[in-house]
Parts: C-alpha cells; sequence; structure tokens
C-alpha cells in the first residue's frame, strides 16, 4: 500500500522552528542507508502500475540501476541542502534519456509519482521513529519533499521536451543521408566530397568502411503494399531503413556476421519479395549496393523469395537484359511449345530439381517421387525437344540461362530497369 501524497500544512508561524527540517534530513540519511531495497520495491510497484515498464521491447535498458539512482539522488538532495540540485540534475538527464529512447513521457511521469509515493512513505515510516512528535513534524515536512518532486518532475519533462526536438532534427538529418547514400550521391563522381561523406556516416552513426550491404524489399503484386520487413536483427548488426512506396530499403553494417545469415534474418511480408547486394567496403558505395539489390530483386521468381545476388549473377545478367533473355528463352526452350502445357511443367520442374540435386539422377528421383527410369526418360525427351543434352556441360550452360529466363521474363511485376 502506497502512502498518498500528503495534504501540505500552513507555513509555521515561527520562522526559528527548524525541527521538521532537522527531522527531515535525518530521515533522509537514514532511509538512504537502505537505498538498494527501497530501490527495488519502486522498481517492482512501477512495473505493476505502469504497463510500458513490462513491455521487453519498450522498458529502457538499465531501468533498475537508473531507479536507484534517481532514489538515492532524491535522499541526497534532501539530507543535504547544499545538495539539493543533485536529483534535478539526474532526472533531467533521465528525461533527455528516455526521449532518446523513444520512451512515452506520460509513462515515464507517471513512474516518477508511483516512486515519490513510495520514497515517501519510507522517509514517514523513518521519522516515526520519535514517536507522535515525529509524525507530526514530517507532516510539516511534506511540502519541502513534493515540493522538490514537482520541481524534478517539471525539469524531467522539459529535459525530455527539448531533447524530442533534437531526437526530431536528428533523424531527419539521418533521413537525408540515407536517401542520398541511397540514391549515389555519397562518392564516385558527382557524388559528395570526403567531408560531405564522413557528414553521413556521422549522421546515421555508421562507420565510413565496414562490411555493407543493401536489400530492398518490394511489394510484387497489385496487393496493399506490404508492412516492414520482419529482420530479427542479429546481435552487432546496425540497420538503416527508408521507405520508398511500395517496399523498403535496408542500409545493414553486418560486422562479422556472414551475408547469407542476414539473409536468412530477413524476413519478407506477405505479398512482397526482396533482393540482397554482395557486400560492399564503404559506406559511400550504398548506392551502388542499392542498384545490386534491385538488380538481385528481378530474379526473384515467388512471393516470400530472398534472393542473394552473389548466388544469382546468370539470372541477373538475363534481368538486366529482358529482351535477351525472352531471345534465349525462346531459342532454348521453344520446342516445349509444340506439347501440352502439362507434359511441358512437368518437363521444366524435372529440369530445374535434377539441377538443385547437382545431376543426381536417384535425388532428384526422390524429390519428384518418381523412379529414376522415369526421370532419365523424361531428361531424354527434354533432350529431344530442346536439342540440348543436360548431360553435356556446355549444352547445361544453355538450359540453365534458358530455365531462368524463362521463370525471369513472365515475372509480374519485375519490369526492366
Amino acid at each position: 500500500m502506497t502512502a498518498p501524497a500528503p495534504t501540505r500544512p500552513a507555513p509555521a508561524v515561527d520562522g526559528h522552528d527548524h525541527e521538521h527540517a532537522d527531522l527531515l534530513r535525518a530521515a533522509a540519511r537514514e532511509v538512504r542507508r537502505r537505498v538498494v531495497p527501497l530501490a527495488e520495491r519502486i522498481v517492482d510497484r512501477i512495473r505493476e502500475r505502469h504497463p510500458a515498464y513490462r513491455e521487453p521491447g519498450l522498458v529502457p535498458p538499465g531501468f533498475r540501476e537508473e531507479a536507484g539512482g534517481a532514489v538515492a539522488a532524491v535522499l541526497d538532495s534532501l539530507a543535504d541542502p547544499g545538495r539539493s540540485t543533485v536529483s534535478a540534475e539526474y532526472q533531467s538527464w533521465v528525461g533527455e534519456r528516455r526521449a532518446w529512447q523513444d520512451f512515452p513521457l506520460r509513462s515515464m511521469i507517471g513512474a516518477y509519482r508511483t516512486g515519490g509515493d513510495e520514497l515517501w512513505l519510507s522517509l514517514v515510516r523513518a521519522g516515526e521513529v520519535r514517536g507522535p512528535e515525529g509524525t507530526k513534524l514530517m507532516a510539516r515536512a511534506a511540502a519541502e519533499v513534493w515540493d522538490l518532486f514537482e520541481r524534478d518532475s517539471r525539469l524531467m519533462a522539459a529535459a525530455y521536451g527539448r531533447a524530442r526536438a533534437e531526437v526530431t532534427h536528428h533523424r531527419q538529418r539521418g533521413r537525408r543521408a540515407l536517401e542520398a547514400l541511397l540514391a549515389g550521391r555519397v562518392g564516385g563522381t558527382g557524388g559528395m566530397n570526403p567531408a560531405e561523406a564522413a557528414e553521413a556516416a556521422r549522421a546515421l552513426d555508421l562507420p565510413e568502411s565496414g562490411r555493407f550491404a543493401v536489400a530492398v524489399v518490394r511489394n510484387a503484386s497489385l496487393r496493399p503494399r506490404p508492412g516492414p520487413a520482419r529482420s530479427g536483427t542479429p546481435a552487432g548488426v546496425r540497420v538503416r531503413r527508408t521507405f520508398p512506396l511500395g517496399g523498403e530499403v535496408l542500409l545493414a553494417e553486418l560486422g562479422d556476421l556472414p551475408l547469407g545469415d542476414f539473409a536468412a534474418a530477413l524476413g519478407v511480408p506477405d505479398g512482397a519479395r526482396a533482393g540482397l547486394s554482395p557486400l560492399v567496403a564503404r559506406l559511400a558505395d550504398a548506392g551502388h549496393a542499392r542498384d545490386l539489390a534491385e538488380l538481385a530483386l528481378r530474379t526473384c521468381t515467388r512471393d516470400g523469395e530472398v534472393a542473394l545476388l552473389d548466388r544469382r549473377w546468370p539470372a541477373a545478367l538475363l534481368a538486366r537484359r529482358p529482351e535477351a533473355a525472352a531471345e534465349i528463352a525462346s531459342g532454348v526452350l521453344g520446342g516445349l511449345h509444340a506439347v501440352d502445357p502439362g507434359e511441358r511443367t512437368v518437363l521444366l520442374e524435372t529440369l530445374e530439381v535434377w539441377l538443385d540435386s547437382d545431376g543426381s539422377v536417384e535425388r532428384a528421383a526422390a524429390t519428384l517421387f518418381c523412379h529414376a527410369n522415369t526421370l532419365r526418360r523424361r531428361l531424354r525427351r527434354l533432350e529431344q525437344l530442346t536439342g540440348r543434352s543436360p548431360f553435356r556441360p556446355h549444352d547445361v550452360v544453355h538450359l540453365v540461362l534458358a530455365l531462368d529466363a524463362e521463370r525471369i521474363v513472365p515475372a509480374p511485376g519485375q519490369g526492366a530497369r
């Protein structure tokens, strides 16, 4: 049970009566010796009363430690008139910190009041050791305590408001820097000079050199615009995002994480596809990396897919020249148009699975749930219709390119650059 904020008494008639102030200072010193368990109780009470402090993704890092510091600062200010600004400075620091953490101001102020209730109750109990007279004196000291609480609360809110303005400016500056980087306006011919490139890195809180990659996530159909990529960002990876119409672009500084691991952590929303660039070593090359990510995106053949350009170079070349891709698909696979559409689908699926099985008839047959002899007959039929054997390396190159072209050219929403 918490103590309600006491009613402030009228000022003492006798200006020389300092007994209540002396008792308050003594009580503050006594409670200060037990600050750790008091801070723990306050934290638990705050978590009970204010849901924001129970949300794993919202509760500020180091909240318990900061709560202990806040309680100690208030008690130090009450115990020593010469240190009356200690708690004000601490709470101003907390307000600024919470603004940068995007923590809601209302929850923060509510938590401070909850902590004030619990702290006041502890002070009252410490003063009651002097019996009824101590209780009366603590009541007379209430005005000083709650004046300090209200002062600190106002200063905390003011610091929060000033910091929010700075946060907004910082993020707008970072957004402009990110857009400039991804548009290729940093580095290279016609790009920013080195000083501007360094400023862009500072605005984004990223190094100028490292291991960078860009992912482009885009709506693949006429469905509603997908939400942000559900990236469970791995430890050590920093991601900056921008949201062009119909999708999202992510600039990632990967640290030591392999590119494939980042691709696996990148969750693509329903109705969307993603392309991931190879690594680049300079932040200023983010624009080039975005171009490569766009190219990787155009090799996607199904929704929910994340295409790594490092593993899609033949398909990427075809995506860059769609007219050539159409010619290759027609020239190599044109004979398949002479057969029943159902047989054509079976033969193309057989070729794809056989290639994905590294040319193993047994593995491909198991994947397709057919007999190995059935798979061999299909491959011979494919050779008969295309004039190219899936067992000759030179012909396999043609078949792979044609299969990629067949999948890329009709892909919806993937026009030429």
